[in-house]
């Protein structure tokens, strides 16, 4: 996440806590497209991490992930300032994930290990 990076060293690290989404890893998120493209499964399915986490949070595991400091980063709210949206967009991807072999995991799993 170089935007983070440059953030961090402009002394720009302000990041929502209170903006919360179900990341997923790219190559987690690819196989289960993959997956459900090749068995034709139709209608609608949900794909994203197990779990919620605050933009916030999850700057602090990339931080310390690449050795930068977390303590830089600033706790901020999206709800004061004047930009449109959702502020917790969470999605339930359990009943995808019980059909489809590639496991969609959480994002503390995959910031905190290499690959």
């Amino acid at each position: 996440m170089n935007g983070l990076h440059t953030r961090l060293r402009g002394g720009d690290g302000h990041l929502f806590t209170d903006d919360v989404r179900c990341p997923v890893h790219v190559t987690d998120l690819a196989g289960a497209l993959l997956e459900l493209a090749d068995a034709r499964r139709a209608g609608m399915h949900h794909l994203a991490g197990p779990e919620a986490m605050s933009r916030y949070d999850m700057g602090r595991l990339i931080a310390l992930r690449d050795g930068l400091d977390p303590t830089r980063i600033r706790a901020t709210q999206r709800a004061l300032q004047p930009m449109p949206g959702p502020l917790d967009v969470r999605l339930d991807s359990q009943a995808t994930q019980r059909g489809i072999a590639t496991r969609l995991r959480s994002a503390s799993s995959f910031l905190t290990t290499l690959g």
